[in-house]
Parts: C-alpha cells; sequence; structure tokens
C-alpha cells in the first residue's frame, strides 16, 4: 500500500529539487551580475575643465575631490576659474549619471513591470523617469564686479598693487 504512492510522490520530489536547485542557480548568476553592476556604477570617474585648470573626481555617491592645478591662479581670473569648476562638476555629473545609467540599464531591460504583472496597475519604470533628477542646467555667465569696487583705495590689496613699496 505504501508502494503505490510512494514511485509518484519520489519523482515529483526529485522534479521539485530540480527545479528549487536551477532557480538557486539562477539567483546566485543574478546576484553575482548584480553586484558586478554595482560596481560598475559606483566606479569613480574623473574629468577634466575644458582649459585643463580643474579635475573633478567622483562617482554616483557624490564629489571625492576637486582638483585645481597650482598655476590655475596665474593663469586665470576668479570668474572664469570658477567657470572652470562649476564646468567640471557639471560634466562630472552627467558622466556619472551615464555611468550609472548604462551599468542598471540591463536590469530595468529585463525587470518586468508593475504594470505588466497587475493589470491597471501604476507604471514603476514611468514613475522612476519622472523622479530622476534632470541634468544640471548651464550656469548663466557671471558679472563681472564694478570697476570702482575692484580699484578701490582702502583696499590693501589695491594699495599694494598701485603703489610702490619702497618710497
Amino acid at each position: 500500500m505504501n508502494d503505490d504512492w510512494s514511485a509518484p510522490t519520489r519523482a515529483e520530489n526529485n522534479a521539485l529539487r530540480a527545479q528549487i536547485d536551477s532557480m538557486l542557480e539562477m539567483f546566485a548568476s543574478e546576484k553575482s551580475a548584480l553586484l558586478g553592476m554595482q560596481a560598475r556604477a559606483a566606479e569613480l570617474v574623473s574629468v577634466w575643465s575644458e582649459d585643463g585648470l580643474v579635475r573633478a573626481s567622483g562617482n554616483i555617491a557624490g564629489v571625492s575631490e576637486v582638483h585645481i592645478e597650482p598655476d590655475a591662479f596665474k593663469r586665470s581670473t576668479p570668474e572664469s576659474l570658477g567657470r572652470s569648476v562649476t564646468e567640471a562638476l557639471g560634466e562630472l555629473a552627467r558622466q556619472t549619471a551615464r555611468t550609472q545609467e548604462e551599468a542598471l540599464s540591463p536590469i530595468s531591460a529585463a525587470m518586468p513591470d508593475l504594470s505588466d504583472l497587475v493589470p491597471g496597475a501604476p507604471s514603476i519604470k514611468e514613475l522612476m523617469a519622472q523622479l530622476a533628477p534632470p541634468p544640471p542646467p548651464t550656469p548663466e555667465p557671471v558679472a563681472e564686479a564694478p570697476r570702482s569696487l575692484v580699484d578701490d583705495e582702502d583696499d590693501e590689496d589695491g594699495y599694494f598693487r598701485n603703489r610702490n613699496y619702497l618710497r
């Protein structure tokens, strides 16, 4: 009597075990791929400003370093150097976003959307696209300070810049 149901049950158990083993193998490979994608998305990116005076480095977590060339103050004005820093940081933001998108695109392409699984449900992919921050805008040029403020005689730098040290 025990043998009547034992053979089909054993075969069903073996089939179920094989299915679970297959799912565990697929999970392990997908987990490994996800860790690789996560590492790729978090890679350090370095960019230079167009004039070569500023290098910004960072990843999707943020800026890790801003390097200004030692001769930048000789080769540039404060306004121009400020634009170079802004340019480098903006390019860093664009490149890290691009790196993250490239690294994670295989996941989002293969993953079904909630609206695919549940009829009438909102699309999570559309929601995520709406929540993604837009790229940083190109900054407006900064107007230079009026000459009267720059050449003020009371300014200590102006005093020494405009006079002979030895009298």
